[in-house]
Parts: structure tokens; C-alpha cells; sequence
């Protein structure tokens, strides 16, 4: 019997929303227990606190419809390539036993999103259909290029990203008001690209069909 879990990894609160907010709606209303893991939870200021940050991760994953997101609670200096965060993260897609595994681009900029991404790839050696979503908005511009190769046409979508990136308060005070058009933006850009009104973009790291 096929599996019906899909694993979606993000270092942070609203980096799932961000890249891929659509194909997690997508997904979730077409049977797929989609369980978003949130590797760490920032506490920078008064108005960006690790439990708002968290209460607003729960209510985005309602507005998206999938599960509620698993959080590893990880320290800044846990955050880093190694067996423990390998081992973590093997021990979650070995309960799950996923048919599909979702992470971030490993040639975003923050060191978080590349560590992540890394102990993901290494644990998931033994997993197939393994995909990268697009790099966090604002910011991740490093020398690197993403090179789209899978695409979801995301229109009928598109309200609940915009629902779910608007359950993150905290950020319009750190983004700015420029912040969701912006992502919805590129989400137009994606859809031109394959003929359609909004889509999201993914990088291929390994994917079995037929």
C-alpha cells in the first residue's frame, strides 16, 4: 500500500508557508497527511517570541489543513551538520515511512536553512521522491542559482498561502508591508512559467515514477 505521509522540513516558522504554503494546501486536500517539522523556534525581540512564533506556526498549518507542525525546539548551536541532527531527523522519517520528503534549498544563505537541508538529504539516503522548495523571501541570495525543475500549478491555492503567510503577525514587523506581495509575486512569476495563474517551484534531488 502506498503512503499517504508527506514529510515537509523548515528550519524556521513561516519558511514551509513561504516556499511551498500552496503544495501543502494542495496536498492536504487531496488526501496526504502532510506533518510539517520545524527544527527551531527564533526569539529575537519582544514582538518575535519563540511561543508566538510557535502559536502562529499551529495556526497556519489549520489554515493550510494539513497536521499540526512537530517542533524539535533546537538551540542556535544545535543547528549545525552533524550525527545528532541526522540521527533526529532519521528517527522521523523512519516512523513515518513518507512518500514524499519536502526541504529547503541548500544554496539558500542562512546557515540554518543549509544545515537543515543537509542532515535531511543525509537522512533520507534510503528515501525516494526527495524535493527542495524555493529560497525564503526577503533575503537567501547567495552565488548560487535554483534551478526549477518540478512544478504545482497552485491556483486554486493561492488564498489560503496568502491566508496561512498572513497567520504570521511577527513578521510584517521585520519584513514590512511588501513582504506577501512579494512572495505571491514570485508565486506569479512560477505560474507564467508553466501556463498557468500562480504556481511554486521545486528542485529535484531524487524522484522515482513508473
Amino acid at each position: 500500500m502506498e503512503s499517504k505521509a508527506i514529510l515537509v522540513f523548515g528550519a524556521h516558522p513561516d519558511d514551509l508557508e513561504i516556499g511551498m504554503g500552496g503544495t501543502i494546501a494542495k496536498l492536504s486536500s487531496k488526501g496526504y497527511d502532510v506533518q510539517p517539522i520545524i527544527a527551531t523556534l527564533p526569539n529575537f525581540v519582544k514582538t518575535d517570541t519563540k511561543e508566538g512564533r510557535r502559536s502562529e506556526s499551529i495556526l497556519s498549518a489549520k489554515v493550510m489543513g494539513c497536521k499540526s507542525p512537530i517542533f524539535l525546539d533546537l538551540s542556535p548551536e544545535e543547528m549545525v551538520f552533524g550525527r545528532k541532527l541526522v540521527t533526529m531527523i532519521d528517527s522521523i522519517v523512519s516512523k513515518y515511512k513518507p512518500d514524499s520528503v519536502f526541504t529547503q534549498w541548500y544554496g539558500d544563505s542562512h546557515q540554518d536553512h543549509q544545515a537543515l537541508t543537509k542532515s535531511v538529504i543525509s537522512a533520507c539516503r534510503d528515501q525516494n521522491n526527495i524535493f527542495m522548495y524555493e529560497t525564503t523571501i526577503p533575503g537567501g541570495i547567495t552565488e548560487k542559482s535554483f534551478r526549477p525543475q518540478l512544478f504545482v500549478n497552485i491556483t486554486e491555492k493561492i488564498e489560503i498561502k496568502k491566508n496561512a503567510l498572513e497567520c504570521f503577525q511577527s513578521q510584517f514587523i521585520r519584513c514590512g508591508d511588501i513582504w506577501i506581495p512579494a512572495i505571491l509575486g514570485r508565486c506569479s512569476f512560477r505560474g507564467y512559467q508553466i501556463n498557468s495563474k500562480y504556481a511554486e517551484a521545486f528542485e529535484v534531488i531524487k524522484v522515482t515514477k513508473w
